[in-house]
């Protein structure tokens, strides 16, 4: 399918946009190369909740577009050590005295590529937490990510890969805080969207939102996982991947007959799923490689997903976005 890419601007910052016959997308990479707004343009509507402007932005940048999350979530304390390295983390959840979300979400990335393929489109881009003092003075080591986001018909694939560029191994978690706008279209009933997740167990949560080390079976499993409706129910919790079917949540919007496939690979084994108070117009099923506070839980890594990349390892990770309607 033939695919456009423009440079252009997004309240002020260089972007990348690709479109086909079905799908648009937008690409910021001076904003943490966020997938800031993915339009369908046969039903034309936004599916992901996309700023009025810069100053809306900076004022939560997590809540909007896809932000890259590295590491994901929340550090009790902000702070772990892992194989005798203490890492120390800005304190960005005051309140609860936390870190939440990581080095790379308000990072300026570099565009790499963007260019047309015989599918589509593909924007690449990359950061080196070398040339990041602020990064390294939490995540003491040199590393880099490299993002493609791929526009082929009616999906998008994400693509991550990590790379160790150090001399010493490192834990690490990766993630996106996916934000959709739902219902897709504004002042829609949301009675008439389901929610499903291929989860099959919980984490057990104390009040500054860290998991306890308790996992139980879901209330509503059987529910989530065939589709269900969210009016009324507000959620910021932590699912842990079924080991069956596909790694996947779909949302699907009965108003105007559309859906999402959100399709992870198997290293994603844990989602958290955030609508605030159920009233706000978005749904964040965010997919994680490791679990909240991984390093700081007395759990099997096996359990929590920590893993450790080795000096010159990379590790790619893939997501797509499937829309179908």
């Amino acid at each position: 399918m033939t695919a456009s890419i423009e440079h252009v601007d997004f309240h002020g910052e260089p972007a990348v946009r690709a479109c086909n016959g079905q799908l648009e997308m937008t690409v910021v990479p001076g904003w943490g190369s966020n997938l800031i707004s993915l339009q369908h343009k046969g039903k034309q509507v936004e599916l992901l909740r996309v700023p009025e402007d810069a100053a809306a932005y900076r004022a939560e940048p997590i809540l909007f577009g896809i932000p890259v999350l590295f590491p994901p979530n929340r550090i009790e304390d902000g702070t772990f050590t892992f194989d005798g390295v203490t890492y120390t983390f800005n304190m960005n959840e005051p309140e609860d005295n936390n870190h939440s979300h990581g080095v790379l979400f308000e990072a300026k990335w570099k565009l790499d590529a963007a260019e047309h393929t015989e599918h589509g489109a593909v924007v690449r881009t990359s950061i080196d937490s070398g040339e990041h003092p602020d990064i390294l003075a939490q995540f003491p080591h040199r590393f880099q990510v490299r993002l493609t986001f791929r526009l082929e018909e009616n999906a998008v694939y994400q693509e991550a890969a990590i790379v160790n560029k150090d001399n010493r191994p490192f834990p690490w978690g990766f993630g996106f805080h996916t934000t959709f706008r739902f219902p897709f279209r504004a002042g829609d009933s949301l009675e008439r969207c389901t929610f499903a997740l291929n989860v099959d167990r919980q984490w057990e949560l104390n009040e500054r939102f860290l998991p306890t080390g308790r996992i139980f079976d879901i209330p509503y499993k059987e529910q989530l996982n065939k589709g269900k409706s969210l009016a009324g129910h507000p959620l910021d919790d932590v699912f842990a991947t079924a080991e069956q079917g596909e790694n996947e949540a779909i949302l699907h919007d009965g108003n105007i007959g559309l859906q999402v496939r959100y399709r992870c690979d198997r290293t994603f084994g844990h989602w958290v799923v955030y609508n605030a108070d159920a009233r706000q117009g978005y749904l964040c099923p965010e997919p994680y490689t490791w679990v909240t506070n991984a390093p700081n839980l007395p759990l099997p890594r096996s359990l929590t997903g920590l893993k450790v990349l080795q000096p010159g390892e990379q590790i790619v990770l893939t997501t797509a976005m499937i829309v179908e309607g």
